[in-house]
């Protein structure tokens, strides 16, 4: 059972540090207890199934429908087909919900079809269901169109197994599929923010196929959604973005940037505020007159935290220099 977007779906508080929580846990107030509760004293287990409260031992069980039924209010049995939404590979609708426990197939929507490559595992986007705390990401991220955003960069969603609870970002090179990256869209544990599907992308940068095309300013940032904010809202302008999916390029990258530099009118590489050393480095590989480092406003700490208004007054200072 998938907790975290569950409770998030339901806007049901909870915590993940504090006195009655151990590691694996998040807590809450306990449903039965009621106003009896102070704080958090019901702990929910990630690993397994099992929960338990801290004040009294009988609120407590080794599967989650009882405990769905008296947060939400609602029946055993229709605790059972929103636990099935939470700990299946997101069901589409109610009635593959029902599907999932045995019952009447009904009107299932049509599976989505993915890019070939692609795991199956991998979702769209969507503003409500199991797939709306990805929309709700996004937005969080600021962008004020998510249908736009995910049309535009072909971005996708897994809600378990390796790539559970990340954005999926899809590589492309010369037309076909390289591979792809995934951001968590929530704190991890030993666990990188961005995962790859494999070594393969550091052979290409992001957006590559398309900003071969040239265009008036060409940033180059660190992660993807570095490179998404700027190009996302630079867009209608002409002024696109790439990363190198971390301050470390390889010789392919190298080469790559070499060409786009050609391509577009200046190029201005856009690093997180203190990686000093890596953006002279790339400043001086590329060596060309084009190319210099833009700093950032003051008070953010990489591109992908500037806002739709930081990022337009940068590109109309570079319009008008």
């Amino acid at each position: 059972m998938d907790w975290p977007a569950f409770l998030e779906a339901h806007r049901i508080d909870y915590v993940t540090s504090g006195p009655n929580v151990r590691k694996g846990q998040l807590a809450l107030k306990c449903p039965w207890c009621g106003d009896d509760d102070p704080s958090e004293h019901l702990s929910i287990s990630l690993t397994k199934d099992a929960f338990g409260c801290w004040r009294n031992a009988k609120h407590a069980g080794r599967k989650p429908y009882s405990l769905v039924a008296a947060l939400l209010g609602c029946s055993f049995s229709q605790a059972r087909v929103i636990v099935v939404q939470y700990s299946t590979a997101d069901p589409a609708s109610f009635d593959e919900a029902i599907t999932a426990l045995g019952g009447a197939p009904g009107a299932v929507q049509q599976p989505f079809a993915l890019p070939e490559g692609l795991p199956p595992d991998f979702k769209p986007i969507k503003p409500t269901g199991l797939t709306g705390r990805f929309w709700r990401y996004l937005e969080n991220r600021g962008f004020d169109d998510v249908v736009a955003l995910t049309q535009q960069y072909g971005l996708l969603c897994c809600q378990h197994g390796r790539w559970k609870d990340r954005v999926i970002i899809p590589l492309y090179q010369n037309g076909k599929l390289l591979g792809w990256t995934a951001r968590a869209i929530q704190p991890v544990v030993n666990a990188p923010r961005y995962l790859s599907s494999s070594p393969a992308i550091k052979t290409t940068v992001f957006n590559e196929d398309i900003l071969m095309k040239g265009g008036k300013v060409l940033y180059i940032t660190e992660g993807p959604f570095d490179a998404i904010k700027m190009d996302y809202y630079g867009l209608s302008s002409n002024m696109r973005a790439t990363c190198l999916f971390g301050v470390n390029p390889t010789t392919d990258q190298i080469g790559i940037l070499r060409s786009l530099s050609k391509r577009f009118d200046k190029v201005r590489i856009l690093f997180d505020a203190e990686a000093f050393e890596p953006t002279f480095l790339i400043s001086d590989w590329l060596s060309a007159e084009n190319v210099a480092i833009e700093g950032l406003p003051d008070g953010v700490k990489d591109p992908g935290n500037l806002s739709r208004e930081q990022v337009n007054s940068l590109n109309s200072r570079l319009t008008r220099g």
